[in-house]
């Protein structure tokens, strides 16, 4: 009996380290390759719709109040504040359609709200255009302007080119030029030597090839634009380039800035073992040879360039308490904190006034004489 009894906790306990180790293996995964949120998964039952307004069900995403984005089958739409919801449908405001959406049919929520063909309501001359890199040509949108400042936008790990849409019609209007770049990995541009995410490790040097692309065309200036891990590759850009004194400012929504931080953090809110962050940590560093401590960004000494943080009191992503403590140690941030926006999502939650933050900064670190 005893010798059985043994048995059964070896092979509980072998179970278990399989167990652990997997998910170790599950978490590293999920961040060496990056998988992108624009692929569509129409999972949203849309309930009615006319010209005016759009009713759907009842989820987290649709009682999410601000300005997002639905694609269907056939049609994509932009939605409003909320009008009305009970417990199995939220009614919102619909403000702008392409094509066809159909009642009975299911959509996908997002917030880019300008992807697609709804890209045409910006109004602008967006230009396909390549930037020469070591690894290949890296594909890029392009928007001229008159000013002498070039805004170069950086999506996130999930995102695309798409991410940094919101902005467009703000920087555009100062007469920015605006660059919104892809790096290694994503859809179209080359790949890393290895196939996998560096967390910033290295994409910043395809920033920096952007930067030398944006000085060749005429920028006299650089405006550095990170979004979630593209704030990540900001930063550490900042910290190792050459091309550094180019940049005039920075604006930075929801970024990343502790690795090791958030993969705990991440660990705490799936209610996982902390040992789990510190497995998928190591085999990270074991792959790619990643120095975590390297890319925690709230050690990097304080820097006079103008910043703007925007981040969401909601994030589940990326804690907005590395944010906090970020602002606090930069005597040159401003820092805007948004109630109830989740990750990247400070622009949906209130539209109006990140619109009005992001301008004033712009007229006032920017553009004033």
């Amino acid at each position: 009996m005893l010798t059985l009894l043994v048995y059964v906790l070896l092979f509980i306990t072998l179970l278990l380290v399989v167990l652990g180790v997997g998910l170790c293996w599950y978490v590293a995964q999920r961040l060496l390759h990056r998988t992108t949120n624009a692929s569509t998964a129409f999972t949203i039952p849309l309930v009615d719709v006319n010209a005016e307004t759009i009713t759907l069900q009842s989820t987290k995403n649709t009682r999410r109040p601000g300005v997002f984005g639905i694609q269907g089958p056939e049609g994509q739409a932009i939605v409003g504040p909320i009008l009305s919801s009970d417990t199995k449908t939220v009614t919102r405001q619909l403000l702008q359609s392409s094509g066809t959406l159909t009642p009975q049919t299911k959509v996908a929520w997002n917030t880019t709200v300008y992807g697609g063909k709804l890209r045409g309501q910006l109004q602008l001359t967006i230009h396909e255009i390549s930037i020469p890199n070591p690894l290949g040509n890296m594909p890029a949108w392009f928007v001229p302007g008159q000013q002498p400042i070039w805004v170069i936008l950086v999506h996130g790990a999930t995102g695309t080119r798409e991410q940094g849409l919101r902005a467009f019609q703000t920087l555009a209007k100062l007469g920015l030029p605006i660059l919104a770049i892809t790096y290694r990995n994503d859809k179209n541009a080359p790949a890393s030597t290895d196939g996998l995410s560096h967390l910033g490790e290295t994409e910043w040097e395809d920033v920096e090839a952007s930067v030398k692309y944006a000085l060749g065309q005429g920028a006299q200036s650089i405006l550095l634009y990170g979004i979630s891990m593209g704030g990540t590759i900001v930063e550490v850009f900042l910290a190792r380039s050459s091309y550094t004194h180019h940049i005039h400012a920075v604006i930075l929504d929801s970024p990343v800035l502790d690795w090791r931080a958030t993969i705990e953090s991440q660990t705490r809110k799936n209610k996982l073992p902390s040992f789990i962050a510190k497995g998928a940590e190591a085999i990270i560093s074991r792959r790619t040879n990643i120095n975590f401590e390297a890319l925690n960004l709230l050690k990097q000494p304080p820097r006079h360039i103008p910043t703007l943080l925007f981040h969401g009191m909601n994030d589940t992503s990326a804690p907005i308490e590395l944010s906090d403590k970020f602002a606090s140690t930069h005597p040159s941030i401003t820092y805007i904190r948004f109630p109830e926006a989740e990750h990247t999502q400070c622009w949906n939650a209130n539209s109006q006034e990140y619109e009005s933050q992001l301008r004033a900064f712009l007229e006032e670190a920017v553009l004033k004489e």
